[in-house]
């Protein structure tokens, strides 16, 4: 009989560094001691953002030598899809279970000659906005630079992979700027291929993360999830504006640098009865009407999972709410729904690899 003493020891692996979400000057630095010139880099480089390569043995550019001595030390780490759900309208949501077995769900928009991927930044989200399922299931960890980069390698795959020309909203699973130094790196990479306005950062209102992008020499374009015109019901379905109230937000969003002809986009559900009204349109407008902004109504989209007491406004009812800003200057329309067939959705992403947490309760009012 084998003891103890006998067993054969059991060696882990060294851990191999993801070659994903590394900007060049980065990709370079941790390169140079294992490749035999420098323009290999930038083979490297073109390898996994041209040609989407997911195996470096793939990268044929470089020896065998070279590529067996890379893939003792490297690894190009793309997420296992779990699902992939297909919609009636041709919008897909992926599921990805990551290395470590957290999940996280991705949305890939076909519009026409446009192409829009839904990106998450987390593998949940503690912020608990009542509307969101993802809020739902609550807080997960970050997700890594890497991470971020492979669900929009692993979404575009196939024969006609292209980066140039994508649309990239960070609108998925997180609060993307409670995560900045991940979302940053993943966007000086992506932003090689993928042009700067071709990219939208969505945030709840995260005033430090917002003075953080006002410094970036690259800018994604900004919005703003505003959801309510003033801080009473806007705490009551969003608790962060607690911690970060509506002036506030004010003030540092009239100091945001954007170029000629750019908008700050407010992102505002429509739930019925709660915050629809004509007047509440005219509370937006005096909200942000100094500023260069435009609006996108979206319409809520429900899930078993929420307050029975929010539901969808009627379509004249979202109707005479656009009417209603575009007559007093501002510029609005209203997001299509696409996916809700299959839960992919704005608001209806979701953890799948633990149980959720629920809301907390609240003194919710219509």
């Amino acid at each position: 009989m084998m003891t103890n003493q006998d067993s054969p020891a059991v060696i882990d692996e060294p851990r191999r560094q993801d070659l994903l979400g590394l900007p060049k000057a980065e990709l370079a630095e941790v390169l140079a001691p294992h490749i035999d010139r420098p323009y290999r880099t930038e083979q490297i480089f073109r390898a996994l953002y041209e040609r989407g390569v997911t195996q470096l043995d793939s990268m044929t550019e470089l020896g065998k030598g070279l590529r067996e001595r890379l893939g003792t030390v490297f690894t190009i780490a793309t997420p296992e899809i779990a699902t992939r759900s297909v919609s009636v309208d041709g919008t897909v949501k992926y599921l990805f279970r990551l290395s470590d077995g957290a999940t996280i769900e991705t949305v890939d928009i076909p519009d026409g000659q446009r192409r829009t991927l839904c990106i998450s930044s987390q593998a949940g989200c503690a912020l608990a906005c009542r509307f969101c399922v993802t809020g739902y299931w609550g807080g997960g960890r970050n997700l890594t630079a890497g991470e971020i980069v492979a669900q929009v390698l692993t979404a575009l795959q196939g024969p006609n992979f292209r980066l140039e020309g994508v649309n990239l909203v960070f609108m998925g699973m997180g609060e993307p700027l409670l995560n900045l130094e991940a979302l940053s790196k993943a966007l000086v990479v992506l932003t090689e291929k993928i042009s700067r306005r071709r990219i939208t950062v969505s945030t709840a209102g995260i005033i430090p993360g917002i003075e953080a992008m006002a410094r970036w020499t690259v800018r994604p374009r900004l919005a703003i999830s505003l959801h309510a015109p003033d801080d009473e019901r806007r705490t009551r379905i969003m608790p962060i504006n607690q911690k970060y109230p509506l002036a506030d937000l004010m003030r540092v969003l009239r100091h945001y640098p954007t170029e000629p002809r750019e908008k700050i986009t407010f992102e505002y559900l429509l739930i019925k009865d709660l915050n629809d009204a004509m007047a509440d349109a005219d509370a937006v407008v005096k909200l942000i009407g100094n500023l260069a902004a435009k609006v996108n109504l979206i319409p809520l989209n429900p899930d078993p999972v929420l307050d029975p007491e929010f539901q969808t406004p009627p379509n004249s009812r979202v109707d005479a709410f656009r009417r209603r800003l575009m007559g007093q200057g501002l510029t609005a329309t209203i997001r299509k729904r696409r996916g809700d067939d299959v839960s992919a959705a704005c608001g209806q992403l979701r953890a799948t690899d633990r149980e959720p947490r629920g809301f907390r309760r609240s003194n919710l009012r219509f």
